[in-house]
């Protein structure tokens, strides 16, 4: 018996569409070449971007960024008077922790100055929150 010409589209349509649910092809995931990143648009269509210009990119935004930080907390300390602050102050201006502050000034990250009652610079603080320091 041979099928005739329409059970044979049905059959292999059935066949395609089971061959398709098995292997999984229906829940497929599109992935990125290597050495590249795929970003979803708002079309749900993907563009596929090199990491060379990723990795370029996030370095040109860091810096940008730390340039402008840096001359905002700059015109900041002209605006608040003194740029000497005490440990409660340093705390409240780094948003650390005062047990942290406390461990991270006794390991050197936050220079403190003075005897007994400490005070700590606000461009030090700052240059160590960039990263400048280091």
């Amino acid at each position: 018996m041979t099928p005739t010409r329409q059970g044979a589209r049905t059959r292999n349509a059935c066949s395609a569409g089971n061959l398709a649910a098995r292997s999984g092809f229906a829940d497929m995931t599109l992935r990125s070449r290597p050495g590249s990143a795929l970003i979803e648009r708002d079309d749900s269509r993907p563009i596929e971007i090199p990491d060379a210009f990723l990795d370029a990119l996030v370095q040109r935004l860091a810096r940008r960024l730390a340039e402008r930080m840096a001359d905002q907390l700059a015109g900041l300390a002209l605006l608040e008077g003194s740029p000497w602050m005490t440990f409660e102050e340093a705390v409240e201006y780094t948003r650390v922790p005062a047990g942290t502050f406390r461990k991270l000034s006794a390991e050197g990250t936050f220079t403190a100055y003075g005897g007994k009652r400490k005070v700590y610079h606000r461009q030090e603080l700052d240059a160590v929150l960039l990263g400048l320091s280091a």
